[in-house]
């Protein structure tokens, strides 16, 4: 009987053990498993590794070689489509196998090995394994296949780097984001428009932190750092997150951010607060990223939070980074004690030398569009009648406008409510971009007034009631 015959008849009976043990027999299915494959493949070393070992990720990153032996019916498994990114792509997608049991002819450095993967429950959870078999002939260490362990170990190291991608915590998990990672490439500091001198100093503030390794040595002083980005919303610190992930993704040694989305979970916010503290020791030097960071950290989990960035266990190599446009919110003994966030920066309301640059950055955009006439005094008039725009708003002026004079273009209809030029008009009243932004100012000032207002009379009425109502009143 030649080995491949041998090789698919023990498949065959190691998939009918697999089937007859994985609904709820009373004997554990991953027992069964490696006694199963121990007894018909008594020339092969079996080693279990979890699934998340990613094994098969690594052959299908180009690092080895896994075919899934599809020749015969020894497999669980469905096909799938996964549709292309968006609706108007010409692709069709991909078709792949969603495998709950299969064996894959595996081979690395050389080396062929059988590798299984299967998915199981087990008790209240779910198992996914993989069980690798490696032909005996080579010397075992302490009776563990050292070839079959390299493999792991190589497998394990790529899975745990992360590769265009960037860690998001959500849902007491670390997951690999690869759409926040194109976001990040497309982001940089020529897309920033702040205060010059206070871009140099966050930028050297940053990257010098990462230079400065042995310095701090030298000094023995503890090499982790933390900075708070605060302002009203809209005035450019998600941007500048951003640009600096690019900026230290493109350093000769890459540094990698790690970014927290939220605390929830079944298990608690201490849970997740330990688990982020964990992954970024594991992963520095890094970036560890708290967006809206008041949000984040409660009083609930203020003492757990403190404990974990000054206890016992060391953050060497660590930048910490929260943002929040609400700093009167954050705790004193978060916002304002030395050697836990040491510097702040404000992002204000951009002045008019921003404005100006920020309408000179849409006017470089619009250049080689021979539709729109955008002459450089323009940005000076635009960021004159803009103050008190944050650039969220600035931005939200561009984009209405130049989408009502698309919208007019190919509808042939007036804009509701523009002023016609007129033969006495100014250089600047027969620029349409001109008159149409001008409108979209006022209409856009008129709703800032509006949530002013807003605002004020919710804080009015919950003054009022706080003051009415004994059971809101604080104790003495």
């Amino acid at each position: 009987m030649d080995e491949s015959f041998a090789v698919k008849k023990a498949s065959a009976n190691v998939f009918d053990d697999y089937q007859k043990h994985s609904s709820g027999s009373q004997i554990s299915t991953e027992m069964a498993i490696v006694t199963s494959l121990r007894g018909r493949y008594p020339d092969w070393e079996v080693t279990v590794t979890p699934s998340h070992t990613g094994l098969l990720k690594f052959a299908r990153a180009g690092l080895a070689e896994a075919k899934l032996d599809t020749k015969t019916d020894d497999f669980s498994a469905w096909r799938m489509h996964s549709p292309a990114s968006d609706r108007t792509s010409q692709k069709l997608g991909i078709m792949s196998d969603k495998v709950n049991f299969g064996r894959y002819d595996y081979r690395w450095n050389d080396e062929n090995f059988i590798v299984y993967f299967a998915t199981f429950q087990q008790g209240f959870g779910q198992v996914k394994n993989n069980y690798v078999l490696h032909k005996r002939g080579h010397e075992l260490v302490d009776g563990r296949c050292k070839i079959t362990d390299n493999l792991i170990a190589a497998a394990t190291q790529w899975t745990n780097n992360v590769h265009d991608e960037v860690l998001v915590f959500d849902q007491e998990m670390w997951t690999k984001n690869s759409e926040l990672w194109g976001s990040v490439q497309n982001s940089s500091w020529n897309d920033v428009i702040m205060n010059e001198d206070m871009k140099e100093t966050l930028v050297k503030d940053v990257e010098g932190f990462f230079d400065s390794r042995e310095e701090y040595k030298e000094f023995a002083v503890p090499w982790k750092r933390g900075i708070i980005f605060h302002g009203l919303p809209g005035n450019g610190k998600t941007i500048s997150i951003k640009a600096l992930m690019h900026a230290l993704y493109k350093r000769p040694d890459p540094i990698p951010t790690l970014y927290v989305k939220s605390l929830a979970g079944c298990h608690g916010p201490e849970y997740a607060i330990r688990q982020i503290f964990v992954k970024a020791r594991q992963s520095t030097p890094c970036l560890l990223v708290f967006e809206d960071l008041d949000s984040l950290i409660t009083d609930q989990v203020k003492s757990f939070f403190l404990n974990e960035v000054d206890g016992l266990e060391s953050n060497e190599g660590l930048m910490m980074l929260g943002s929040t446009n609400y700093l009167e919110r954050l705790d004193a003994g978060i916002s304002k004690r030395p050697g836990r966030f040491d510097r702040k920066y404000h992002f204000t309301l951009p002045a008019l030398a921003e404005r100006v640059k920020y309408c000179e950055y849409w006017r470089s955009k619009l250049v080689k569009n021979n539709k729109i006439e955008f002459p450089s005094k323009l940005s000076e008039a635009i960021a004159d009648i803009t103050e008190g725009f944050s650039f969220a708003y600035l931005k939200e002026t561009f984009i209405t406008s130049l989408l009502m004079i698309v919208g007019s273009r190919k509808t042939s209809k007036k804009i509701e409510g523009l002023s016609e030029t007129t033969d006495n008009a100014s250089e600047l009243d027969n620029l349409l971009l001109w008159r149409v932004m001008s409108k979209q100012v006022k209409t856009l000032r008129a709703e800032m007034e509006d949530a002013r207002k807003s605002a004020e009379d919710a804080a009015n009425n919950n003054s009022a009631n706080g003051a009415s109502n004994p059971a809101s009143t604080p104790a003495p």
